[in-house]
């Protein structure tokens, strides 16, 4: 099918095999608002707000009906700290590899073509028609998958959630809604930990926008394919190795890979 090999396909990777490797990352924020929400909506607007008309109705009926408007819609908080969700940054990661990896099968957009798919998304990555894998029946899995794991193999890697560490919070409105955000040049860091290969953690680092030894932007977050000032980021890993191993690994894979301009205008 068009956009997929199958000749990149093994056996699964025993899932202990390897030394775990835990690799720090940051996510600086570039544009100029970043926000993510576990709940996005907005609550419901107030549908009464006079005290006595609520005291009356209570008395008459026993109840009150009292919807109560959320003042902005906030960012994603594990206790005080404000995070991007470990399953945001993998989800990313995973859905680039999966899209611009040709060794990879891609079970979502490409097999099940969904109306409510933004035009914008389609017109950056275009995404083509995949098979998935089938673990049971063939007893191979694609590359990405023998890292993130699919139905029936467990995953070999994982991400902590990602702390803002540096920056600003602000609020913005949007359309007709404030949304809390981290503004441009905030920070926020977490961990990636693996029992990966060299060419396992270059390909999850070309995933997070390595290119050539340098990252560049990405997509991620509310609003990434609705306004030019939201939502632009870029990964960085302070480690030379991998930066090295992410080179290697796009120069091996180059006739399967397609890289495509996020950062659009």
């Amino acid at each position: 099918m068009q956009g997929f090999s199958t000749q990149c396909k093994s056996e699964p990777t025993p899932r202990n095999m390897g030394e775990k490797r835990r690799v720090h990352v940051k996510i600086n924020v570039v544009s100029e608002y970043f926000h993510v929400s576990q709940n996005p909506k907005p609550m419901p607007l107030i549908e009464e707000k006079n005290a006595n008309a609520i005291i009356s109705q209570f008395l008459q009926t026993g109840r009150a009906n009292v919807f109560v408007e959320r003042d902005a819609v906030y960012f994603t908080r594990v206790g005080e700290d404000l995070v991007i969700p470990a399953n945001t940054v993998r989800g990313a990661v995973r859905a680039r590899l999966e899209v611009l990896f040709d060794c990879s099968c891609y079970n979502s957009l490409g097999n099940r073509p969904s109306t409510t798919i933004s035009r914008k998304y389609k017109e950056i990555f275009r995404p083509r028609r995949k098979y998935s894998d089938d673990l049971e029946r063939e007893g191979k899995v694609c590359p990405v998958c023998n890292v993130f794991g699919t139905a029936g193999l467990a995953s070999r890697i994982t991400f902590t959630d990602f702390k803002l560490t540096a920056g600003k919070v602000d609020y913005v409105n949007v359309q007709g809604f404030t949304y809390e955000v981290a503004t441009k040049g905030s920070v926020f860091e977490g961990d990636v930990i693996g029992n990966l290969s060299r060419e396992e953690w270059g390909m999850v680092l070309w995933g997070m926008g390595c290119r050539k030894g340098k990252f560049k932007v990405v997509l991620m977050g509310r609003f990434k394919f609705q306004r030019r000032d939201f939502a632009r980021v870029k990964f960085e890993v302070n480690d030379q190795d991998l930066i090295s191993a992410c080179v290697e690994f796009e120069t091996k894979y180059s006739k399967y890979l397609h890289d495509v301009e996020e950062d659009w205008k």
